[in-house]
């Protein structure tokens, strides 16, 4: 098993050393992406769910999953993920993607890669509806669908107040222009 696991880490760095600098600091970026929970590991679970929300056909989902899950544990923590990659972990950090000056961040319990993703999808909601009421429920369908239920979308003119529970690293509210945007996830109880 021992040799198995030496000759796969060479054929891997193989294919690692073929990669421009981009395209690993793109692959240092997708295992924050895929550790939602911000604790420094991600299962196996977890990066095929997020493998199959970003649509990466099955053969890419599975050669990544077995690019980075050299032990079979299950789970693969960071200075795991940068070893494949052949990098220095303590080298290595999240990158901050500001969001653009149009938008300000007025508060929240989430972390600043799911936030620029939100963003994302209200602009895209809001181009495709004629209706601000069409742009927060298109929100919300596809919140829903990318993290996850349950997802609520309040989107107002002018002041407001506000008191509402949610699940923990899962709350933003930002403005741009005249709208204020609200987001939470709920837990699911069963």
């Amino acid at each position: 098993n021992f040799k198995t696991n030496k000759l796969k880490q060479k054929q891997i760095m193989a294919e690692v050393s073929q990669r421009d600098e981009e395209e690993l600091l793109n692959l240092v970026e997708l295992f924050f992406d895929i550790d939602t929970e911000d604790n420094g590991t991600i299962s196996r679970r977890e990066m095929r769910e997020y493998l199959e929300r970003e649509e990466y056909d099955k053969r890419e989902q599975d050669r990544l999953i077995k690019m980075f899950d050299l032990n079979k544990p299950g789970v693969v923590d960071f200075g795991e993920w940068c070893e494949v990659l052949g990098l220095d972990r303590t080298k290595q950090k999240r990158r901050e993607h500001s969001h653009s000056e149009d938008i300000t961040v007025l508060a929240h319990d989430m972390n600043s890669n799911m936030q620029r993703k939100i963003v994302q999808m209200y602009r895209q909601s809001r181009d495709g509806s004629k209706e601000m009421k069409d742009c927060a429920k298109t929100l919300k369908q596809r919140l829903d669908k990318r993290f996850l239920q349950l997802w609520h979308v309040v989107i107002i003119k002018g002041q407001y107040w506000a008191y509402y529970s949610h699940e923990p690293r899962f709350s933003f509210v930002f403005r741009q222009g005249s709208d204020i945007v609200i987001v939470w996830r709920t837990p699911i109880i069963c």
